[in-house]
């Protein structure tokens, strides 16, 4: 999930720079034993054979800074890693590895600021399990951290990857950030997100079962902000919840009836 992406982008980069690190501790090694093989044969304390001199010198100097400028770039590698692995369980939910509540508001009050200046549109959904607390009294909660697992697992599959953004909201509560897409648009999506996990079929040791999620949307505008359109959401959700559950609701759906 969001987890596996941060690390493996984290861990790209870690590579580059152990590697950026031990070139940097090599060339620095060969320059300063070049500098001092020179300065040695201008004073002329080298045998005759200055050009020999120099070339030896600047060889031992390579076998002494290639292992240590390995150790050294190892050890920025793993100092890197550690950081990045703080920083993704800082941002991410344990369970589910996707954005925690924190992060996501993080991320879209950014997609805010660039809202500013592209004037695209963008659309906030809140979806949860139907009936989860039933689900999870009746399968046992371990079947019930599997199915959150899943359902993440199936709605970041069904998203367009860096341009939408999705995290866990709380409990079995999601939250959808969708970049560049109108109401009409966003609803599609999760429309078709809702077909999957209602298709869905979840299994956990012996146990099989299913379950459906219920959705509202409402768009995300530079006016209103994010606390607003989340709200906004949560309304729509209400409503899809106690029209019949296994829906999706949009707030345009709801002014056109007004």
């Amino acid at each position: 999930m969001v987890r596996e992406f941060q690390l493996m982008d984290a861990g790209q980069g870690a590579v580059t720079r152990a590697l950026t690190f031990f070139g940097f501790v090599v060339a620095a090694a060969l320059s300063l034993a070049t500098i001092f093989a020179v300065l040695i044969s201008e004073f002329g304390m080298v045998p005759a054979d200055q050009t020999g001199f120099i070339t030896t010198t600047i060889l031992i100097a390579t076998c002494v800074a290639a292992p240590m400028g390995a150790l050294a770039a190892q050890n920025q590698y793993r100092v890197d890693r550690y950081h990045s692995t703080l920083h993704a369980m800082a941002s991410t939910d344990p369970l589910t590895g996707l954005l925690n509540r924190r992060s996501f508001e993080k991320l879209a009050n950014e997609e805010i600021e660039r809202m500013k200046r592209s004037q695209h549109t963008a659309s906030v959904a809140l979806f949860d399990l139907d009936d989860f607390k039933q689900f999870n009294d009746e399968y046992g909660h371990a079947f019930g951290d599997r199915v959150l697992t899943e359902i993440a697992r199936i709605s970041h599959s069904e998203l367009r990857g860096p341009f939408d953004r999705l995290g866990r909201w709380g409990g079995e509560e999601f939250v959808i950030l969708m970049s560049n897409l109108s109401l009409e648009q966003a609803e599609g999506v999760c429309e078709r997100l809702r077909r999957r996990i209602e298709a869905a079929t979840m299994s956990y040791k012996t146990k099989t079962g299913q379950v459906t999620a219920s959705f509202g949307i409402a768009p995300l505008t530079v006016s209103r902000g994010l606390a607003q359109s989340i709200e906004e959401a949560d309304e729509m959700l209400y409503q899809a919840k106690n029209t019949g559950r296994n829906k999706v609701v949009c707030a345009r759906q709801l002014r056109s009836v007004a």
